[in-house]
């Protein structure tokens, strides 16, 4: 909706590339899954992804279980016309006395909103076409367990159900005939399968640095002259350091694929570590004759 000519752009990564930050969302999404039905999971356990479950993420994932209500995870959302398809799955929904809530979790650490969040706006709307229900009020909600927010981990945007026909007809418009155009921004670029390659990304970027470059700073420069300029500096920062994150993963898969990239070669480091099973500072110490234990408080 945002960026509609994005569509069109190639992927800068295969579609079966995984990143860290991929995984452990995913892993997270499973062992909610785990825990939503009854299932017990162990500290260890390892996701079917190979992500290994620590106890910070069971952590996280129950203040996102505490948050549901009733309903069904994994719910398909997916709706359209003749022209145009939107394909989806809501992590949770649920509908009760007139109320629908999607919940979305974000595992993450960058800031999403649930104000005009248009997947699950398009969430809401295909669990209305598909169910023949009347909806009095529609609850949009982000939950962000790990990302500090004024407003908490949980937050919600809520609406009459009268809008959906509304929002539905504002995505049948964008998409029955779409242009080419590219927009760059925060919120759209950050997901994008084509941002390492994007053209409109890059020219944001380089202004961005451009910004950065000729901004100048007086010691008395008025208050909401600062503030406004600060506020530019930082989208800027925030622009360049994602298209730069971007790039650095296509460099990343470049040289994994054998493909030399002149400076830059990849260095081997630790994974994600888990403890052995069984192992314990005792049975270490016996094994190699060294003292491996620390005594001390543990922190609160």
């Amino acid at each position: 909706m945002r960026c509609i000519g994005s569509r069109l752009m190639p992927a800068a990564l295969p579609i079966e590339h995984r990143t860290e930050a991929m995984d452990e969302g995913n892993a997270a999404d499973w062992l909610a899954e785990q825990l939503f039905a009854g299932e017990s999971v162990a500290v260890g356990t390892k996701a079917p992804n190979g992500w290994v479950v620590t106890d910070d993420m069971v952590e996280n994932v129950h203040i996102y279980l505490q948050a549901l209500d009733c309903g069904a995870m994994q719910v398909e959302t997916t709706h359209g016309s003749e022209t145009w398809q939107v394909r989806g799955r809501a992590d949770h929904i649920s509908f009760r006395d007139g109320v629908l809530t999607i919940d979305d979790l974000k595992y993450g650490w960058r800031i999403v909103e649930p104000e005009m969040n248009w997947t699950l706006i398009s969430h809401a709307i295909g669990w209305s076409t598909q169910n023949d229900v009347k909806i009095d009020r529609v609850v949009l909600r982000i939950i962000q367990p790990r990302a500090y927010h004024p407003m908490g981990p949980v937050r919600a945007w809520a609406f009459d159900g009268n809008m959906l026909a509304l929002y539905l007809r504002d995505i049948d418009t964008r998409l029955f005939s779409p242009s080419d155009e590219l927009t760059s921004g925060i919120e759209q670029c950050a997901k994008c399968h084509a941002l390492a390659g994007c053209p409109a990304a890059r020219r944001a970027s380089m202004n961005a640095i451009d910004v950065v470059q000729d901004m100048a700073f007086s010691d008395d420069l008025p208050n909401d002259i600062l503030a406004h300029e600060y506020e530019v500096l930082d989208q800027a920062a925030d622009m360049v350091k994602m298209v730069r994150d971007a790039r650095k993963e296509l460099l990343t898969y470049r040289i994994q694929s054998g493909q030399v990239v002149q400076g830059y070669a990849l260095k081997q480091r630790q994974g994600q570590r888990a403890w052995i099973a069984g192992m314990s500072g005792k049975a270490l110490s016996a094994a190699t004759g060294v003292d491996l234990i620390k005594d001390g408080v543990v922190t609160p």
